[in-house]
């Protein structure tokens, strides 16, 4: 009974979790509805830099794809284990975002650098 418990509440309540966190990374009220008090320019750096996280993140499984279908592995990563391949996925997307939004946030500050 307990792990039929778990096993509804665990993905609502990540699911509740994400639909927050990404009302807070795009920066709209529209999406999560968290009240943010973001003005437009920095809605667009956020939205540009999580359109160009997901992109880095398409090539990097455009590239796994190629390698995988052509058979180009690595033999030399042959012995190393990887439980969890998604989440290396998810932290290339969280990192090319914060260093995307770094990017477009200095482009866009305004003072010519």
């Amino acid at each position: 009974m307990i792990a039929l418990l778990v096993k509804w509440t665990v993905p609502f309540l990540v699911g509740l979790a994400v639909f927050f966190i990404i009302g807070w990374v795009i920066g709209t009220d529209e999406y999560g509805g968290v009240k943010t008090k973001d003005d437009e320019r920095s809605q667009l750096i956020k939205q540009k830099a999580i359109v160009n996280s997901w992109l880095l993140l398409i090539v990097f499984f455009i590239i796994n794809f190629v390698f995988d279908f052509f058979n180009l592995n690595d033999e030399r990563l042959a012995m190393v284990e990887f439980e969890y391949p998604g989440l290396f996925y998810f932290f290339i997307a969280i990192i090319s975002y914060f260093v995307y939004y770094w990017i477009y946030r200095r482009r866009m500050s305004g003072n010519g650098k």
